[in-house]
C-alpha cells in the first residue's frame, strides 16, 4: 500500500484517522501487506506515527537527512534557472538583472525551504517561469 501525500490529505482528522486505521491493521499477526507512507513531518501525524499502536511497526526516513540531497536539489535549481535565463521568451525583461541570476544566497534559501524535497523547488521555479510574467519578479515574491 502506497500513500504519496498524506498530509495533503484536506483533513487533519482524516489524515489521524487513516494512520489509526493503518496501525490496526498491521498489528494483526500476518498482515501481509507493507505500508509505505510519504508525508511533510506534520506535528498530528508525528504524533501518531510516536505512539505505542505503530511505532513498532515503522521506520522513519527522513529525506533533509539523505546525504547529497540538498546538492541534488541545488544542481537542478541552478540548472533550471540557467534555462529561464536563456529563454528567449524572458531575455527581454532579464536583460538589467544583476548575474549571477539568481544569486547563491537566493538559490541557498531555496534549498534550505525545500526541506529535502523536490517538490518545493519544482514548484517554485514553475512560479518562476511562469510565462505571463518576469521571472525577477517572481523570484522576489518567493523570497
Amino acid at each position: 500500500i502506497v500513500i504519496d501525500g498524506l498530509d495533503e490529505c484536506d483533513d487533519e482528522n482524516m489524515q489521524v484517522a487513516i494512520l489509526k486505521l493503518l496501525a490496526k491493521a498491521v498489528r494483526y499477526e500476518g498482515f501481509p501487506l507493507g505500508i509505505f507512507i510519504t508525508s511533510r513531518p506534520e506535528l498530528h501525524i508525528r504524533e501518531v506515527f510516536d505512539t505505542k499502536d505503530i511505532i513498532f511497526a515503522t521506520q522513519v526516513i527522513s529525506l533533509d537527512r539523505i546525504p547529497g540531497i540538498a546538492q541534488d536539489i541545488r544542481t537542478v535549481l541552478e540548472s533550471r534557472f540557467t534555462r529561464i535565463l536563456n529563454d528567449p521568451r524572458f531575455r527581454r525583461c532579464l536583460t538589467s538583472v544583476p548575474r549571477p541570476w539568481p544569486s547563491s544566497d537566493a538559490i541557498k534559501k531555496i534549498v534550505q525551504r525545500s526541506s529535502g524535497q523536490f517538490i518545493y523547488s519544482a514548484t517554485v521555479l514553475k512560479f518562476v517561469s511562469s510565462p505571463n510574467h518576469n521571472p525577477a519578479s517572481q523570484l522576489e515574491i518567493v523570497l
